[in-house]
């Protein structure tokens, strides 16, 4: 009774491993890793021969015609300027050090996990801003898979915002067509837009797991000591905290890829919303 009991209870989850089954061509005994590492990479065995790590200190001056262009497609905002005083393609934290397994950037020691920092007090009026899906963002902008890979995550990540927004012709085209059977079921009653989606927001996370962790596995770069995923994320957020605080305001708190500010103005709040484009 009480299996059958966790088994309804957790029935959305069965169903996920269902879909990722059923798009990766592999079993419902499958892990939830392995159906997501065959969705992405295929029967590629080697793909980390075409992944891409650099020093997030230095600026990039030159980028291969490939990765220039999905990177204009997926980001036009990010590659319609250049980055810092060095005119860098990409944005990069002069000062960013990794050295004996620890960072420090602009004289603070940085986690290899999310960046977080508090002002512990009692505080109103609190805005709560966050950046939206920050890991599976700074993956694609880093193209940290090659294009060929990492355009088939940007669908997964985007197959799953155009699912919620039930905009069926853009899910038609992506990850070769395989979705497109899911939307029939969605349209007919069987499937929630609600479950399909959540499939895809499965696969979404244990990718950034994968890239972190110390055992081998597909998604694994040897060159990433850094965890060069969620860095960028923290980096970019203790650049906007002295922002934040450099025009006067307080921030109570920061956890990852949120920000909270007591007594935010419309102002503050429209800079933040800039500043993260």
């Amino acid at each position: 009774i009480a299996t059958e009991a966790t088994f309804d209870h957790l029935r959305a989850d069965f169903l996920a491993r269902q879909i990722l089954a059923d798009l990766a061509g592999g079993t419902y005994n499958d892990t939830t890793n392995s159906l997501t590492t065959k969705i992405i990479f295929g029967n590629n065995r080697k793909p980390q021969n075409q992944f891409n790590y650099r020093d997030l200190s230095k600026p990039v001056h030159d980028l291969d015609e490939e990765t220039y262009q999905f990177l204009s497609e997926i980001a036009p905002e990010m590659m319609s300027q250049t980055h810092g005083p060095e005119g860098s393609l990409l944005p990069y934290f002069p000062g960013y050090k990794f050295e004996n397994g620890k960072s420090t950037y602009r004289e603070e020691e940085v986690g290899e996990g999310g960046y977080v920092k508090s002002d512990p007090g009692m505080y109103g009026n609190v805005a709560l801003l966050d950046v939206v899906s920050m890991h599976p963002h700074s993956t694609m902008l880093e193209v940290l898979f090659g294009v060929e890979f990492t355009r088939r995550f940007y669908e997964i990540v985007y197959g799953r915002v155009n699912i919620k927004h039930e905009a069926w012709d853009e899910v038609n085209n992506m990850l070769d067509g395989k979705l497109t059977p899911y939307i029939q079921r969605v349209m007919n009653g069987e499937l929630s837009s609600k479950d399909l989606a959540n499939a895809l927001k499965i696969a979404i996370n244990s990718v950034y797991g994968l890239t972190a962790a110390n055992f081998d596995n597909p998604f694994r770069d040897i060159r990433n000591k850094d965890n060069i995923v969620a860095k960028r994320g923290a980096l970019f957020m203790i650049n906007l905290k002295y922002e934040v605080q450099k025009r006067g305001y307080t921030v109570a708190h920061i956890k990852t890829d949120s920000i909270k500010i007591p007594d935010a103005t419309p102002e503050i709040i429209e800079f933040i919303m800039d500043y993260g484009k």
